[in-house]
This record gives C-alpha cells, sequence and structure tokens, in this order.
C-alpha cells in the first residue's frame, strides 16, 4: 500500500468519525437544533409611492405585500389631491412582510376665486377674505383698463392655492400717456377731429379777432408736444 493510499484511508475515516460524533451528539441533545428561518426577517421591497393615486398606491403596496395606511392630509402645491406626497419607509428598503407603510396625500387646495375688472381695493378685500394674501404689482398702463382695475393674476382664476397663500395682482395705470398733437393755425372743425382721433376730448372757445382769419385755431392747452393721458381734455381757443 502506497503512501498516497493510506493518507486517503485516513481521511475518510476522520471525516466518518466526525459525523458519526455530531449525529450521536445531537441524538443525545447536547448540540442545538440549526436555527429555523426568521419569519419576520425583512424579505420585501417598499415601492415607490409619492405621486400616485391613492387607488395605484394601494395596488403597488398589495402587490409588493406591506400594508398601506393612509396617515393624514395636507396641502401640497403642484400635486393634484389624492395622490401620495410622501410615504414614511422609503421605497426601495426591505422590510418584513405586511410591514406598515404610512402616507400623507395632498389635499383640495381652495380656489382662486377671478378678480379681473375689479377694483384694487374691491379685489383685495375678496381675495383676504378667502384667506389669502394680495402682491399687487407696480401699475401698468392698459388703454381699456381704468386706472385702479385688475388686468391679470397670477395664480390663474380657478387654480387652487394654499389659504395663505399669495395672490399677485396686475393693476392697470389707466392709458398711457401721448403726445398732444399741434392743431394752432388748422381750422378748428379738423383740429377737432385730429384731437378726439387720439383720445383727448376737445373743447373749443371762441374769440373775435378783427385782424385773424375766422375759424382758425390759436392757441391749445396742453400745449402741442406736452403729454396727457388719453381722456384729458385740451382747450382749442379760435376766432369766428
Amino acid at each position: 500500500m502506497n503512501a498516497s493510499t493510506v493518507i486517503l484511508i485516513a481521511f475518510f475515516t476522520s471525516a466518518a468519525t466526525a459525523t458519526g460524533t455530531v449525529f450521536v451528539l445531537q441524538r443525545a441533545g447536547m448540540l442545538a437544533p440549526a436555527a429555523a428561518p426568521d419569519p419576520g426577517a425583512p424579505s420585501e421591497m417598499v415601492p415607490e409611492l409619492a405621486g400616485l393615486t391613492e387607488a395605484d398606491a394601494r395596488a403597488n403596496a398589495v402587490a409588493a405585500h406591506v400594508a398601506l395606511f393612509v396617515a393624514g392630509r395636507e396641502a401640497a402645491p403642484g400635486r393634484k389631491p389624492g395622490t401620495v406626497v410622501r410615504q414614511s419607509v422609503p421605497a426601495g428598503q426591505r422590510v418584513a412582510k405586511q410591514h406598515p407603510v404610512s402616507v400623507i396625500l395632498a389635499e383640495e387646495l381652495p380656489a382662486v376665486p377671478s378678480v379681473v375688472g375689479l377694483p384694487i381695493a374691491d379685489a383685495t378685500q375678496k381675495l383676504e377674505s378667502l384667506g389669502f394674501r394680495v402682491s399687487p404689482g407696480t401699475k401698468i398702463p392698459d388703454p381699456k383698463a381704468p386706472d385702479g382695475a385688475v388686468i391679470g393674476q397670477l395664480p390663474a382664476a380657478n387654480e387652487g392655492l394654499e389659504k395663505g397663500g399669495t395672490v399677485s395682482l396686475k393693476v392697470s395705470a389707466g392709458p398711457a400717456e401721448v403726445e398732444v398733437p399741434r392743431v394752432v393755425g388748422t381750422v378748428a372743425a379738423r383740429a377737432k377731429t385730429d384731437l378726439e382721433k387720439v383720445g383727448f376730448k376737445v373743447r373749443v372757445e371762441w374769440v373775435s379777432l378783427a385782424e385773424s382769419q375766422g375759424l382758425i385755431v390759436l392757441r391749445q392747452t396742453p400745449a402741442a408736444g406736452e403729454k396727457a393721458k388719453p381722456g384729458t381734455e385740451v382747450v382749442i381757443v379760435a376766432n369766428q
């Protein structure tokens, strides 16, 4: 018998002896049995629920074998009402089966009313009575809206905004000032037409000067080149 054979026989004999010894010790209760798998050990991965509707979040939770609970609702600008804002256990974390995961849902936000066309004082009162803040911006010239009227709002009408949120308003400064045209030296009827075309009101005063040509405008107020808002009265003095 060569050396290799002797070594192999010795190895298998030792292994058999060790196995038998373990078996005997287990039967005698001297060795603890192998531990059973822990049913509470983390095994399920928490899904991403943020942005989902409550129904979709529940369906995903069932598929992932976790228990979903709605812990509350809160204002969440930019989120659709009823969708998940955040969850108690981060997505991707492993938990035991049916581990509770609570979520916060976005609540329905109050709708911002339309205040375009209202005087700024009335618009402010209306918005503040509903719990909103108001931020009136710098007045902007507008040829169609009177001075002090609201011509724009943000958020727009019927959009949702949490109470205490700010509504920014654009306010009209009325029509922009325009240059008064020169009408001195023209016929009074033509002068009146030219002034009214650019939005001015016209009042004609007549004088009688023998040395001046009849029906011709002699003076005007405001003077030519001055700026005034449309609707301003321009007085022209004409010779009869």
